[in-house]
């Protein structure tokens, strides 16, 4: 049975990599190598299964689910922002796959300042 200690050591290491694996599949993005940034993608989730480590948020939402593509806003994604009023949204669609990810988000509240001036919180 392994320790807690050697659990931590693999979860450490495998987080360090995911991230390492992700900048390099951004960079073959820029580089217009898609399959290769598949491939960055694909040992992403491998690794991510293996160690039993959850996939950090900015990683897990900059990845198409479908197409397995790194979500870069111009490049291989349009961003957009939705309110309705009582909710707000991030609109994230796939310009390779078409693949739509919606989720919320709250917008900043400003609070005013002495003499008139507005500040984001």
């Amino acid at each position: 049975m392994p320790s807690s200690k050697n659990k931590r050591i693999v979860r450490d290491l495998a987080i360090q990599r995911i991230r390492w694996l992700y900048k390099l599949s951004i960079n073959a993005i820029k580089r217009n190598d898609k399959e290769l940034a598949r491939r960055y993608v694909d040992l992403i989730l491998s690794i991510s299964r293996k160690a039993n480590v959850r996939l950090p948020r900015l990683v897990k939402r900059s990845i198409c689910r479908n197409c397995k593509i790194p979500l870069i806003p111009g490049v291989t994604a349009r961003v957009r922002l939705k309110s309705d009023g009582k909710s707000s949204w991030v609109i994230i669609k796939c310009l390779e796959c078409g693949w739509i990810y919606r989720y919320p988000y709250k917008p900043r509240k400003e609070c005013q300042l002495e003499g008139g001036k507005s500040e984001h919180i």
